[in-house]
């Protein structure tokens, strides 16, 4: 499998000190990769990565064709010689990059123009001049400096309210009925051409809002992005309804503001599909159009990403014979698909639930629909048959993935490793899996992962099955025993759970075990989640990790490294990204032939009580007969099984870019190859 490079990286650079950074780069992700909390919104997908800490990972610029750093710099930053190194560093780079890669510094405090370094003032967001809605003032001028680096425009000089000199790539075309939605058309065209900087992206001396003549409105919506003003009366403009067509029909951008004030006898059926916006009239009016900029700017840049994206995939694949579309395909799509002589179409991530896939399918049955994320595998399509919605089936994966201590060393933060849960729960469940946890389906208090798992698996849900036919949650005792009816009940359609008793000869006051405030019960605790374990183990055909903790666990060894090994005992496909550090990295280097500190006595005895938990447990395993904590012997098992024993679908090439990557796309890709590798053999 070909190396994938992105389009385009964002890296979000703060100093640890900066109360408000994590939270603050953690809505830039949310807002150019996915919303975790959201997982049924499109998004944009745009890899983002964090620098942030005492010795923050330096930036690489090569890995991606676009580079933007966002830099938060606020005062700790600014008397931080160590940053002001670091500052030095980003900008050597980005000045050998042909101009593929900015800088983008957002000002927190009027402190941040002392930084002792060529970071040039015109191109600071001034942020701490801005009284309300921050978060979308900083996201609106990042998402313009962003557009204008994929269309390759120059910088916009923040200071200068001077015109651009090379011409805006782009016409806003509004479009509009004459009759109920002039009057905001012509405000809101007011307000980009006189207020706004996107007047330097989109064409600030003819932005359209409505044109009598078919060649003029043709003409002008083929390199627009259209946004149409919703009123009651829109539907019934023949115009309003050709230029939605000739949109849909050109592959351009759309979002559509809605001003009903009573509604429509019939809604225009081709307005679906869309981005769309609710026109509050309780906002003050600069606000709101602020924030349809906004969305307009987000919906362009995510067309012009999906694009590039897709042409770099398909490049790299030699994929010859696609066509993309910017928008899930529809009825209307096939009107102009099936007059192609290719029979293969790219949409946007994420993949369509399977009502739709079945509609599209049952009107164009001889073509096929996929997301960027399936390319890599197109190439085998001549090997497996491949559908979206089955070529796992009866495949049943256990996902390990938790948090991490070394992983903001490492350029990614909590939500990465919750991004990738649920872009792998996706992929998994739209491709036809199974999907096996265990512990608390809950995840943490702040990422209700019950709740996505839900709208998941009634999104990707096969015929005939129920949503907890397809999700199994383990649970250890005495973990259960915590759990109320209530919340069992809640949780019946989401996930099936499976108690796992403790060994018949450990007996005791459950509330007092869940403390766990003593070595027994520390050694009921250890014994129980080894038997949850291995009945998990028992029941899965494959098994994913990613992360794990290596301290601050209950149990004989850090979970995920006994889930590893429990995997390779009985020759379980295991898949390895190594990435977010962890556990899952130290197995990585154990396996290929290393004796990693963090699998040693010296260094697990570092964790607390466990020491005496060691002692403890290895005395009753002897007088037990059960197998005893030895890291030397374990060790030395992961070296045996070596890269070859992964037994996974892939290469021992492709297993090392899935140690490394970086890349989520890559990472699912690699996975869903390798699995589907195997339920063909099967």
């Amino acid at each position: 499998m070909v190396d994938i490079i992105n389009p385009l990286n964002i890296f979000i650079a703060w100093h640890s000190s900066f109360e408000n950074g994590r939270d603050l780069a953690n809505s830039i992700f949310s807002y150019y990769n996915h919303n975790i909390n959201n997982p049924l919104s499109r998004g944009i997908g745009i890899p983002v990565y964090f620098r942030t800490g005492q010795a923050p990972l330096n930036i690489d610029l090569t890995n991606a064709e676009y580079n933007a750093v966002i830099l938060l710099v606020d005062d700790n930053m600014v008397i931080d010689k160590q940053w002001e190194k670091y500052i030095e560093e980003i900008l050597m780079q980005v000045e050998k990059s042909n101009a593929k890669s900015i800088i983008l510094p957002i000002a927190i405090s009027d402190n941040a123009f002392k930084l002792p370094n060529k970071l040039p003032t015109k191109n600071f967001i001034r942020l701490y001049d801005v009284d309300s809605n921050e978060e979308d003032f900083l996201l609106s001028r990042t998402t313009h400096e962003l557009c204008r680096l994929l269309y390759n425009i120059d910088r916009v000089n923040h200071e200068s309210t001077d015109e651009q000199k090379s011409p805006p790539p782009l016409k806003l075309f509004i479009s509009h009925a004459k009759e109920d939605g002039v009057g905001v058309a012509k405000k809101l065209s007011d307000y980009v051409q006189s207020q706004s900087p996107v007047k330097t992206f989109f064409d600030a001396n003819d932005i359209a809002i409505g044109y009598d003549f078919p060649e003029e409105i043709e003409g002008n919506i083929q390199t627009s992005v259209l946004l149409v003003i919703h009123t009651d009366k829109y539907s019934t403009r023949e115009w309003c309804r050709r230029e939605i067509l000739l949109a849909k029909k050109n592959n351009r951008p759309i979002i559509v503001v809605n001003l009903y004030e009573e509604g429509e006898e019939r809604i225009f059926p081709y307005l679906g599909n869309l981005k769309t916006i609710r026109f509050n009239k309780d906002l003050e009016e600069k606000i709101m159009y602020e924030k349809i900029i906004l969305i307009t700017l987000k919906e362009t840049l995510r067309y012009k990403y999906h694009q590039m994206f897709v042409i770099y995939l398909t490049k790299k694949f030699y994929i010859n014979q696609v066509e993309i579309i910017s928008q899930p395909p529809e009825l209307l799509s096939l009107i102009k698909l099936n007059s192609s002589v290719n029979k293969l179409t790219i949409y946007p991530d994420p993949p369509l639930s399977e009502e739709e896939i079945d509609i599209i399918t049952g009107v164009a049955d001889d073509m096929q629909f996929y997301t960027p994320t399936y390319i890599p595998l197109l190439k085998e399509k001549g090997e497996y048959e491949i559908h979206e919605l089955s070529f796992l089936d009866g495949l049943n994966v256990g996902i390990s993935i938790s948090e991490s201590q070394n992983i903001k060393e490492l350029g990614f933060e909590h939500i990465h490793l919750q991004d990738a849960l649920v872009e792998f729960t996706r992929y998994l469940l739209a491709s036809g899996a199974s999907i096996s946890y265990g512990g608390d389906v809950k995840y943490d208090t702040e990422f209700n992962f019950a709740n996505i798992l839900f709208d998941l698996v009634t999104n990707y849900q096969q015929e005939h099955k129920r949503p907890s036919d397809q999700i199994t949650n383990y649970v250890s005792y005495p973990i259960y025993t915590q759990i109320s009816t209530n919340l069992l009940a809640k949780l019946s359609d989401v996930a099936r759970f499976i108690n796992v008793d403790p060994p018949e000869d450990l007996v005791g006051n459950h509330d007092k075990i869940y403390k766990g405030e003593t070595i027994e019960d520390l050694y009921v605790w250890s014994r129980s989640l080894t038997l949850m374990r291995q009945r998990m183990n028992d029941d899965i055909n494959a098994r994913i990790i990613i992360g794990g903790k290596l301290t601050g666990y209950k149990g004989t060894m850090p979970g995920v490294v006994e889930e590893a090994y429990l995997a390779f005992l009985h020759k379980k496909p295991v898949y390895l990204v190594g990435s977010m550090g962890g556990a899952s990295k130290v197995i990585i280097d154990a396996i290929s032939g290393e004796k990693p500190e963090e699998l040693t006595e010296d260094y697990q005895f570092r964790n607390g009580k466990y020491k005496d938990l060691y002692t403890k447990y290895n005395e009753l395993a002897e007088q037990n007969r059960l197998e005893l904590i030895n890291y030397e012997k374990l060790i030395s098992f992961f070296n045996d099984v070596g890269i070859e024993g992964l037994n996974n679908g892939l290469s021992i090439e492709e297993n090392k870019k899935l140690f490394k990557s970086t890349n989520t796309t890559e990472m699912i890709s690699l996975v869903l190859k390798g699995l589907m590798a195997i339920n063909h053999q099967n």
